[in-house]
This record gives structure tokens, C-alpha cells and sequence, in this order.
């Protein structure tokens, strides 16, 4: 590619430096492996470099990276269908809080479990609205899809999680 097509350096620092977080935390909720959501993640960014998009705004960009992210996760799964990864529960542990005792330990890994046995659309509306703070407007708006069938998937996602979590003592 020619570098005259290529965003600038400054740009890409910026943005890699505001969204890279997210786009990992997003990665790694639906790839359920390091090394997956890590490629993920570059994959994502060397697409930003060579778009041509015209960003309006940061939300403009954020919104952009994160369906970017989300389809890339799609297109992973399919092609990765056939190869073995790592459950949730085996995923190392990047929280940066300290130790916690046994009791908290078993209900934190029941309810990463819980949430790594949803669908992956379920995962996506719940990790954007829970963890990223969007509404189901601008969920629906990323995920091409309606507002009603965001707040469907929320909704079903929570039930699932609590009859998951239910017998586990994790509530």
C-alpha cells in the first residue's frame, strides 16, 4: 500500500491509545482465548490504517472500531469453528485487583463461566451495555439490528446468567 494512503502516525497513537482497551476487552469476551483476541485486536487496527473513512467524531471513530471489532469476532468463529480454544474458565486472570478470598474467587469464575456460555450475540449486547456503558440504541445502531431486539437480548441474557448462576450460590 502506498503511504500516502495510510492514516497518520498521530492518529493511529490516538486512537490506539483511547480505543485499544476496548477493543481488546470486546475481543477477548467473545475469542475466549489470549492469543485469538490479541489478533483480533491488530486485526482491527490494521483495518482503521487502511480505511479511507472520514471520522466525524470520537464516537464517530469508537462506534466504528467497535463493529469493526464485533464482525471480526464473527468472521473468527467461523473460521475457527473447527479448532479447539480455551474455555473461559481457563483464561488467565488480567483484573489488576488484589487477592481476594476463596468464596469471591468461585463466585467471580461462576459468573465468567455464565457469561462465556451465552450466545455470542448476548455476550456483545451485554458486555457493551454492562461493561462499556452503551444504551440499546447504540447497541442496536453497531449491531445492524433494532433496538427491541437488543433489549431482547439483554434480557435473555440476564435470565440465562441468573439460572446459571442460581445453583452456584452466585448471586
Amino acid at each position: 500500500m502506498r503511504p500516502s494512503l495510510l492514516r497518520s502516525e498521530e492518529f493511529m497513537a490516538y486512537a490506539m491509545d483511547t480505543w485499544a482497551d476496548t477493543v481488546y476487552r470486546i475481543a477477548l469476551s467473545h475469542a475466549k482465548s489470549v492469543p485469538d483476541a490479541e489478533d483480533i485486536t491488530q486485526d482491527v487496527f490494521v483495518k482503521l490504517l487502511k480505511s479511507t473513512l472520514v471520522f466525524e467524531s470520537d464516537e464517530h471513530l469508537k462506534a466504528w472500531l467497535i463493529s469493526t471489532t464485533l464482525n471480526r469476532c464473527r468472521e473468527m468463529r467461523r473460521t475457527t469453528q473447527r479448532r479447539k480454544t480455551s474455555p473461559v474458565a481457563e483464561l488467565p486472570d488480567t483484573r489488576t485487583s488484589p487477592p481476594a478470598d476463596e468464596k469471591i474467587l468461585a463466585k467471580n469464575d461462576a459468573v465468567w463461566n455464565a457469561f462465556g456460555n451465552l450466545p455470542p450475540n448476548m455476550r456483545s449486547a451485554m458486555h457493551l451495555r454492562y461493561v462499556e456503558g452503551y444504551s440499546a440504541e447504540e447497541i442496536a445502531t453497531m449491531a445492524q439490528c433494532r433496538p427491541s431486539t437488543v433489549r431482547s437480548w439483554l434480557f435473555r441474557a440476564r435470565k440465562k446468567m441468573k439460572s446459571a448462576l442460581e445453583g452456584k450460590d452466585a448471586l
